[in-house]
């Protein structure tokens, strides 16, 4: 175990995970504002749903919270690459929620085998973008589903011309400074490997004006931005959130 190398993935979040806690926590920032805005879409696409759930990347958990205590779920498993988020979503699952059947597992997602059934509804949310093989994750997600069962899937979309800035001017520095290379997807990428996939579609919401290091230079002002351009953002947002299921 001594040499073997660590997921690039996991190190690092498994170094930021006190800071990804904190853009929950945090008001007054467009960071604080996207990530309260991810958690009240992920449940308005999630309403109604029951039965056995699967996150495939939990973070800190306060998504999956806040989505088991407004909807019906018997059995919720959270699979995570970094141990210290899935420690983390762990402590405040444990804490915060006695409706469902807990299970944390310390695993890559691509190698994660249900031993029991599948899910009908699975969360994919902030994951793509760091593990990228788009068709091969949707096709072992749609695996897991039971009949009828849904997948919320998350991407940033490169159609938004300010996540194109960011992708130009971070591309180098993020790799140096992650140690792997962030995947982007447009919404044709989406859109064509959930057809490969044979997923349809359902639902989706866009959101994230995505004011390029707004929060970087003045985190007030693109706060203020976010909050009053909502309307605009929902139509064109950097950020989309996808209701899947099977054809």
């Amino acid at each position: 175990m001594g040499n073997e190398m660590k997921d690039p993935v996991a190190a690092y979040f498994d170094k930021h995970a006190e800071t990804h806690k904190r853009q929950f926590v945090q008001s007054g920032s467009g960071a604080s504002f996207y990530f309260q805005t991810r958690l009240k879409l992920t449940c308005e696409l999630a309403e109604g749903s029951a039965g056995r759930l699967l996150d495939c990347a939990a973070g800190s958990g306060e998504i999956t919270c806040a989505l088991l205590k407004s909807a019906m779920f018997s059995h919720t498993t959270v699979v995570d690459i970094s141990p210290t988020m899935l420690q983390s979503a762990k402590e405040l699952l444990s804490s915060q929620v006695n409706n469902t059947e807990l299970e944390f597992v310390h695993s890559d997602i691509f190698n994660f085998e249900p031993p029991d059934g599948g899910f009908d509804l699975i969360l994919c949310l902030g994951l793509i973008a760091h593990v990228g093989r788009l068709d091969i994750l949707l096709a072992h997600l749609k695996s897991m589903l039971a009949p009828g069962g849904r997948i919320i899937l998350q991407t940033t979309l490169t159609d938004h011309v300010g996540v194109r800035i960011v992708r130009a001017l971070t591309t180098r520095r993020e790799l140096a400074k992650r140690g792997y290379r962030i995947s982007w997807f447009s919404q044709r990428d989406i859109i064509e490997a959930c057809h490969r996939s044979e997923l349809a579609i359902l639902d989706m919401r866009r959101h994230s004006l995505g004011v390029p290091f707004g929060d970087r230079f003045w985190p007030w002002a693109n706060f203020q931005l976010e909050t009053r351009l909502q309307e605009w953002a929902s139509r064109h947002g950097a950020d989309a959130i996808y209701l899947l299921g099977k054809n």
